[in-house]
């Protein structure tokens, strides 16, 4: 359960992939809409530009949600929780990473993103090689039920 002391947080895009897409993994999708309703209950939660950018690519793409609903929710999310943005030394820091550690770049600008703004933690199902890039704690929350 969140604490007050609780240090800044972060959601990937395939967190919120899960929460809302029809065809998800039951577990998973629980696991996600936990987190998602978390988000919108903590002061300190927090979503990168880049991650509702990406979302809001994947649903379009897969078409698994109306244009005018995709945009009503991504624009909702950015309301409702603290949004990040990019800022070009966050880029540098993204291509940096994603030359030196094989990270996909729009992870890598995630991460990078998430360091700057002084994001503690983020859960993401791309965990990758690296744990704690950038001194960001990359946690992910269905590990459990892989096991």
């Amino acid at each position: 359960m969140p604490t007050t002391t609780e240090s800044l947080w972060s959601l990937d895009t395939n967190i919120l992939v899960y929460a809302t897409a029809i065809d998800a993994p039951e577990s998973k999708q629980r696991v996600a809409l936990t987190l998602l309703e978390r988000l919108f209950l903590s002061p300190q939660g927090c979503l990168a530009g880049q991650v509702l950018s990406e979302y809001l690519s994947v649903v379009l793409r897969k078409k698994t949600m109306p244009y005018a609903l995709a945009l009503e929710t991504v624009s909702v999310w950015s309301q409702t929780a603290k949004l990040l943005d990019a800022t070009s030394q966050a880029y540098e820091q993204a291509w940096k990473l994603a030359a030196t550690h094989k990270y996909q770049v729009g992870d890598a600008l995630i991460v990078s993103i998430c360091a700057e703004h002084g994001v503690k933690t983020l859960y993401s199902e791309d965990a990758g090689s690296l744990k704690r890039p950038l001194g960001v704690h990359v946690i992910n929350p269905f590990a459990e039920l892989e096991r």
